[in-house]
């Protein structure tokens, strides 16, 4: 029995290997731009429009578990001299952002991002970390240097989200010039103090051990100009994200959204005018629709917060009831 045991045990763990192995092999196919961005914390440069996005940020040490309440995305490029980064973070309390470190490598202690790249022919990876006001901090061994005067970031912060975006100079990251078929392992981290708790570290690779974790970085391979849309590319770059927001969104078809579709529904009879309600009525009709698609599109999940949208149909539904009570 106890052999038995040990055999199970043994199976159990070589299959969460595997599970952890392959969430952790992330790819990013990193263009060549035909031009290059001005850096002033906006994503709706011409430059960023053929780039794919990558979304899905897995929770730090959360079981594979995604962000859902408050998601990242990115998208980057190249050209000779320079690695080109926008940063797009979901935030709800914009005005509850925390950026008052006053030590640069204290910055993680303040809502930011992190991004780590280990080009092949560097002796050491280089992080560098941001605040929602751009402050920077850079190091290379866990050992801070000087910022190159090369080096250029923008942050901008707007009611729902914040971007961070970077002109990164490949001499600072001690790498030469990326050639089309290169490949570097790259993090892209995101420390979240407005909660929910559970959200406070995230990753674009599944990581258990920090954020430095240099065996489980995600991959930059480097790709001549982007040509059309980037529908395709972004499929298939958050394909695993896609599938894990599918399934948390067919957990919530059949009994919760009908409940939910029921109970708005008499709210909207009760207050034709209140528009809170037909939102939240028509995002669970979405939900329906979505998990009934094979395929459904990632941006489109990605506006689906399970949880929050649960809370939100809860404290809507009973400030109406008692509003239909004090009448």
């Amino acid at each position: 029995m106890d052999k038995i045991k040990m055999m199970l045990s043994a199976i159990a763990l070589v299959a969460m290997a595997s599970r952890a192995e392959a969430a952790e092999r992330r790819t990013y196919p990193c263009h060549r731009l035909a031009q290059a961005p001005v850096i002033d914390g906006k994503m709706d440069d011409e430059a960023w429009a053929n780039i794919p996005e990558a979304a899905g940020f897995y929770i730090f040490q959360g079981f594979e578990n995604f962000a859902i309440q408050k998601q990242t995305c990115f998208k980057a490029g190249w050209k000779d001299d320079a690695i080109y980064f926008i940063v797009r973070a979901e935030e709800t309390v914009p005005e509850e952002m925390i950026a008052m470190a006053k030590k640069g490598r204290m910055l993680w202690e303040d809502n930011s991002i992190e991004l780590f790249f280990f080009p092949p022919d560097a002796q050491k990876c280089t992080q560098l970390i941001a605040n929602s006001t751009a402050r920077l901090y850079a190091a290379q061994g866990n050992k801070g240097i000087t910022i190159s005067p090369d080096l250029e970031i923008r942050a901008s912060v707007g009611k729902t989200e914040w971007f961070l975006e970077w002109r990164i100079p490949v001499t600072m990251l001690m790498a030469k010039p990326p050639k089309e078929g290169d490949e570097w392992p790259v993090n892209v981290a995101r420390n979240i103090l407005t909660g929910p708790s559970n959200e406070r570290h995230t990753a674009w690779p599944f990581l258990n051990k920090g954020f430095g974790d240099i065996k489980k970085f995600g991959r930059f391979v480097f790709k001549g100009e982007a040509s059309g849309k980037p529908i395709a590319e972004e499929n298939d770059i958050n394909r695993t994200y896609v599938r894990y927001m599918h399934g948390e969104i067919k957990k919530l078809n059949g009994g919760p959204a009908e409940r939910y579709m029921k109970e708005l529904a008499e709210v909207k009879k009760l207050a034709p005018e209140n528009i809170e309600a037909k939102s939240l009525f028509s995002s669970w009709e979405q939900i329906v629709r979505l998990s009934k698609q094979p395929s459904p599109d990632y941006r489109e999940l990605t506006h689906m917060r399970g949880p929050n949208l649960r809370n939100r149909s809860d404290d809507c539904i009973a400030r109406a009831m008692m509003e239909a009570l004090l009448k």
